[in-house]
């Protein structure tokens, strides 16, 4: 049941379901001129979990060849083109290998079909997770034109290859604008969706007790757009003392990790704005097992307010709340 999330209109009383396969989806965000603290959300679940190859309107992006031998990444320069074998993961700074999805450490493997692999091969897109706080910089421009979505570097004749060479890195530094706090002695797992990519719940940010991590607040201005439209971070929370290895997947009915984990987070930056949500998932009927609210951080200026508390939302509507940060930071605090 993966469904994938902008940030919410505060009344978050018209959500789109519709039924695509696991690789499919977007996040779609749209930002009201005339109430700069409110965000819609569209939503798209998939109840069957079901893989599909659809046939793709638009084509890989054309990379250059490589006689490259070495396998030894220059990390001094960014990201070099050709030189890393697309049997080894690279090692550049921020990214993170997800060993427990069994796919050498990518997040997914796809090719512009939706066909997916276990391993990063010819013709695929391999994604792959940045640290907390930082966010994936490769995606092709050029996009299946059925409205799913490819990230990562593309593998062609057994080598890595960037597919936005406008970066040099594989990682970048979003916004400091939220971090999440931990106030629960048990650690919390959110597993925010790998995209664009397979938007499964994969990439991790583990929060133990008494700590802190860093909350991707992706520049909507500048990171990848759906058809357009700008796109933010999205994370399932799942509950406290659930690991990253259980949680950080692709879930089961009943089971209430990754797609069936009970909340969902947001963050994104526009036009001078960072704007934060908590929604509930529509897939778990389950109450979580902490609470957390949105606060300033000293000195913040933080508009509207926002917590789930009890199994209820506290704020801008009762199915979900948003909050925009006009200066400084906010804390998800879990307690």
């Amino acid at each position: 049941m993966k469904f994938s999330t902008a940030l919410l209109l505060s009344s978050l009383s018209s959500v789109a379901l519709s039924a695509p396969a696991p690789a499919s989806g977007h996040h779609e965000d749209h930002h009201k001129d005339e109430k700069p603290a409110v965000v819609t959300v569209t939503q798209y679940i998939d109840y069957n979990a079901a893989v599909t190859s659809v046939e793709a309107a638009a084509t890989t992006t054309t990379l250059a060849s490589s006689n490259k031998d070495s396998s030894e990444q220059k990390r001094d320069g960014g990201f070099q083109d050709g030189t890393i074998k697309c049997s080894d993961f690279p090692s550049d700074n921020g990214i993170v290998s997800l060993d427990w999805l069994g796919f050498g450490g990518w997040a997914s493997v796809m090719d512009m079909d939706a066909n997916t692999s276990s391993e990063c091969k010819d013709g695929y897109y391999c994604s792959y997770a940045c640290e907390p706080g930082m966010s994936k910089t490769q995606w092709p421009s050029n996009q299946p034109g059925d409205g799913k979505s490819v990230g990562g570097l593309y593998c062609k004749n057994g080598y890595l290859y960037r597919t936005n060479t406008g970066a040099s890195d594989l990682c970048s530094t979003d916004k400091t604008s939220a971090k999440a706090v931990n106030k629960k002695s048990d650690s919390i797992a959110l597993c925010r969706t790998d995209y664009p990519g397979s938007e499964n719940m994969v990439i991790p940010t583990l929060v133990d007790g008494g700590d802190s991590q860093p909350i991707s607040v992706v520049d909507e201005d500048t990171y990848y757009q759906w058809q357009g439209q700008k796109t933010s971070a999205q994370y399932y929370v799942n509950n406290a003392g659930v690991s990253v290895e259980d949680g950080c997947i692709w879930g089961t009915s009943g089971s209430d990790v990754g797609n069936w984990a009970p909340i969902v987070l947001g963050a994104g930056y526009t036009n001078g704005e960072a704007y934060l949500s908590l929604i509930p998932n529509p897939n778990s009927n389950q109450a979580a097992n902490f609470n957390v609210k949105i606060v300033a951080s000293d000195g913040a200026n933080v508009q509207g307010s926002c917590a789930y508390e009890g199994g209820s939302f506290i704020g801008d509507g009762s199915d979900g709340c948003t909050v925009s940060v006009l200066s400084g930071s906010a804390e998800f605090v879990f307690y």
